[in-house]
């Protein structure tokens, strides 16, 4: 505002010249007529134009309404000049939609002591409109009253309409550009008198930089200069500082500065403007912002699969449902999805995500359900809740969308979606399978020279007599039989869980696979579920690889090759009978099913990756083995898979293993037989016994250097390599052992050329690795940086073979080797040769 450059001597005087130049004089009429409104703007010195983000924005500049983007209501109030003329301030913004927004204000100014009055009244309504979506139009409409008394008579009284109008462009998100035309075509007030220029025609530009989490600068010119600064150094607090001055300089600078605090809704500003001739004005206001503005989001659809508790940590990951969201702005508007179940869940689970303008976004529904969830009893009804929160503005906008579905109690399974899902009910360290699985193996271990000849045969041997002797009994669901409920789609079935099982001592055949597949996985056996037709029973890895499939001396019918591993059948159901008949009933059942094509496996421990299992909460009986009678049980079953490698034998080579002729080869059959059962005497043995038979067969010589080095007799075991290389056939895989065993002993320098030599006659590394039963991918250990005391014998290996090759390449010779570093070679490893052994070279 233009004032006269005299301070008054009295309020009265002061008063009157002020209401004279402002209110009544047509011919002192200026573009800064106006008084100025908002704390916050008046803070900033009146740079405002490019800013106008909030509820003042009808004033400064009426495109920024559309950018406010919630209702918000506000009161100020100031003293001007210390003069006792009250200004007054109350104003409202209201958004119709992300691209439209409209606003009113009412502004009264007036001033009574008894003899001198006057009052203006100003009421305006604006809106605003989103031209392109870095380009906003607004205008103002004022309807103005005015009135002057003297002595308590009227004096003079008048009306008049006026017009704003102003642009607002955002080039970038952080730079605004501002144009405004206040009173287009200058604001009169007509009276009985005559008309009055009340406002006149002013034209003003600005421009604002902002600097996030830092604050904003603004720049504003019309016939004056007008330059702020607003910092936030917190969220919930803004320091304001300003000055304006007319381009003449006639006047000195006027300063101010300001305070806006927040908390919740609610808005405090306060500013003060410090002129050079007047005294100092304090502005305050008062803002409360809501939420009831126009979405800029919806939410179109939430749907949800059904809920299982036993699955509950497999929805933390996997989707069980989707929600269609709606960005109904032009930009890309980044938000927080929340996703609760009030009855299973204590707390929502959050994702943040960016839709894409005006488009809608499908996005997967997770959700990190309470680990109380398995104490739900029964079937149920649950909502699932949705929201959608984003910032609008300065507040935070929440959409919220649900819908209806079903949760199954603990041990509902709907076979439909996949038999991996039963891999969510093997519980190894559950209190009740852990006791009995201990027993059973420990018992299993105590037998002498391991009748069974494979360690996790014995296991699995174990596992079935225990079953069998505590009375297990397999007793079909009369009321959902698996072999109908599995092929009904959307079917709900029951599980229990394998200390369910073994309380009840009965079960149908999902409930006795997933308790001998926990009581194996208890003991380090993997297991895989079978899902042939009507019927779900279990495969044991015997830990042969398949080029090792002879070693465990059985008709390959009655084993399974799967991913280059072997694997024994074993059906659940005929637990009861022993061991050996569950062995054979299961090659049964996948011999059938396989000639109709229609064999399904699936890895039990990688199913847990997905569909993790949870102890279930509750009392658990410790059932306990009768140990003498276990053993007596235990000691028949290897007789009969004794009976199972003498038919096997008999077959094969025409008599039992006692009367089987000393042929070499049939003696090098049986010493693998005995070698992968852990009895390395009696395979020494019978290799000694080839010998005799075939001196001049290298791969006798070569097999009994591996049975030596296994047994820790290394030197003897390279002779035999030695005397095999020397009959003149150069097998690759003498010279991999040779070099293998060397390293493990801690010369890496000398193992590394004959490593070198073995890879160039195998055909590459990865020819090499297959030679000894190692896939040729690279060790994932290595891949992570991990250092050699941290990598698998497997993983060291695969190093060592690569730092063969390379130095192959390199045409390194054994002396240049012995003095260069090996890298991430695991360097002098002094490795046990038993380990070593199972990746050494057998010919078979």
């Amino acid at each position: 505002m233009t004032l006269p450059r005299v301070r008054p001597p009295r309020r009265t005087m002061a008063l009157a010249v002020l209401l004279a130049a402002v209110a009544m004089s047509p011919a002192y009429g200026t573009p800064s007529s106006q008084v100025p409104v908002g704390p916050r703007a008046i803070g900033m010195g009146g740079a405002f134009s490019a800013i106008a983000d909030d509820v003042s924005a009808l004033f400064w500049n009426p495109a920024g309404l559309v950018g406010v983007g919630h209702q918000e209501f506000a009161v100020s109030h100031a003293n001007l000049f210390g003069t006792g003329n009250r200004d007054d301030l109350a104003s409202f913004v209201l958004p119709l939609s992300p691209r439209l927004a409209t606003a009113t204000d009412w502004y009264h100014s007036g001033f009574d002591d008894g003899e001198l009055g006057f009052s203006e009244n100003r009421l305006t309504l604006g809106a605003a409109f989103k031209v392109r979506p870095r380009l906003w139009l607004g205008t103002g409409a004022k309807f103005l009253t005015r009135a002057t008394s003297l002595d308590g008579l009227s004096m003079a009284s008048g009306r008049g309409l006026g017009l704003d109008v102003g642009l607002l462009a955002s080039p970038t998100d952080r730079w605004r550009l501002a144009v405004v035309e206040q009173d287009l075509t200058g604001t009169k007030v007509r009276s009985s008198g005559g008309v009055e220029n009340a406002y006149a025609r002013n034209l003003r530009f600005g421009t604002a930089f902002t600097q996030p989490r830092v604050g904003t600068a603004a720049f504003d010119v019309d016939d004056r200069w007008h330059v702020g600064l607003e910092a936030t150094p917190h969220a919930l607090i803004a320091l304001r500082l300003g000055a304006e001055q007319d381009w003449g300089g006639i006047e000195g600078v006027t300063w101010s500065m300001g305070l806006g605090l927040k908390a919740g809704p609610a808005r405090v500003d306060w500013a003060r403007g410090v002129p050079p001739m007047l005294d100092a004005t304090d502005h305050f206001s008062i803002a409360l912002e809501f939420n009831f503005n126009p979405a800029q989001v919806r939410i179109e659809k939430v749907q949800s699969d059904e809920l299982y508790a036993s699955l509950y940590k497999s929805y933390a990951r996997d989707a069980f449902g989707t929600v269609q969201l709606r960005n109904l702005q032009d930009r890309p508007l980044a938000m927080r999805v929340g996703v609760l179940i009030p009855e299973l869940m204590t707390a929502p689970s959050i994702q943040d995500v960016t839709l894409r303008p005006g488009a809608v976004s499908e996005l997967p529904l997770t959700a990190v359900l309470d680990e109380a969830v398995l104490g739900q009893r029964g079937d149920r009804p649950i909502q699932v809740q949705v929201t959608a929160s984003y910032q609008s503005k300065r507040l935070v906008r929440r959409e919220s969308g649900a819908t209806r579905t079903f949760a199954y109690g603990s041990g509902a399974i709907n076979w439909g979606e996949g038999m991996a899902q039963a891999a969510a009910f093997v519980t190894p360290r559950d209190p009740a399978v852990d006791e009995l699985a201990r027993q059973a193996g420990r018992l299993a271990l105590a037998l002498e020279n391991n009748p069974f000849g494979n360690r996790n045969v014995a296991f699995a041997a174990a596992i079935t007599d225990a079953l069998a002797d505590l009375g297990l009994a397999y007793v079909p669901d009369p009321t959902n039989p698996f072999a109908t409920i599995s092929a009904t789609p959307h079917a709900v079935d029951t599980i229990h869980y394998p200390f369910q099982t073994l309380d009840r001592l009965s079960g149908d055949c999902d409930d006795t696979t997933v308790l001998m597949a926990s009581l194996l996985g208890n003991l380090g056996v993997n297991t895989r579920f079978v899902d042939v037709p009507g019927h779900i029973f279990l495969l044991v890895d015997t830990g042969l690889h398949e080029r090792n499939r002879s070693a465990l001396g059985v008709d390959s019918t009655l084993m399974t090759i799967v991913e280059k591993r072997v694997w024994i059948p074993v059906e659940t159901t005929s637990l009861a009978q022993g061991f050996a008949r569950a062995w054979r009933d299961g090659a049964d059942e996948i011999a059938a099913a396989a000639a109709a094509d229609s064999v399904r496996t699936f890895d039990v421990t990688r199913a847990q990756e997905r569909y993790e299992p949870a102890t279930l909460p509750g009392e658990r009986r410790i059932r306990v083995l009768d140990e003498a009678r276990f053993g007596a049980r235990l000691r028949a079953e290897a007789k009969a898979i004794s009976s199972l490698r003498e038919e096997y034998f008999t077959t094969r080579f025409g008599a039992g293993t006692r009367e089987l002729e000393a042929t070499a080869e049939a003696l090098e059959e049986v010493a693998r037989v005995e070698f992968e059962g852990g009895d390395l005497e009696g395979a020494r043995a019978r290799l000694v016994g080839a010998l005799s038979n075939a001196p001049q067969s290298t791969s006798v010589h070569n097999n009994l250097g591996v049975v030596l080095a296994a047994m820790d007799s290394l030197d003897s075991a390279d002779e035999s390599w030695r005397a095999a290389l020397a009959l003149g056939r150069l097998d690759p895989g003498i010279a991999l052992n040779r070099g293998i065993v060397r390293w493990a002993r801690g010369d890496s320098a000398g193992a590394l050329p004959m490593l070198a030599d073995a890879i160039a006659r195998a055909g590459g590394r990865a020819a090499a690795c297959r030679l000894i039963g190692l896939s040729p991918e690279d060790s994932p250990d290595a891949a992570a940086g991990h250092s050699s005391e941290q990598l698998t014998l497997a993983g060291r290996i695969r190093n060592l073979l690569s730092q063969a090759q390379i130095a192959g390449h390199a045409g390194i010779d054994k002396a240049r080797v012995s003095n260069r570093p090996l890298g991430s070679e695991p360097g002098p490893s002094n490795v046990p040769a038993r380990d070593v052994s199972k990746y050494l070279y057998w010919d078979d």
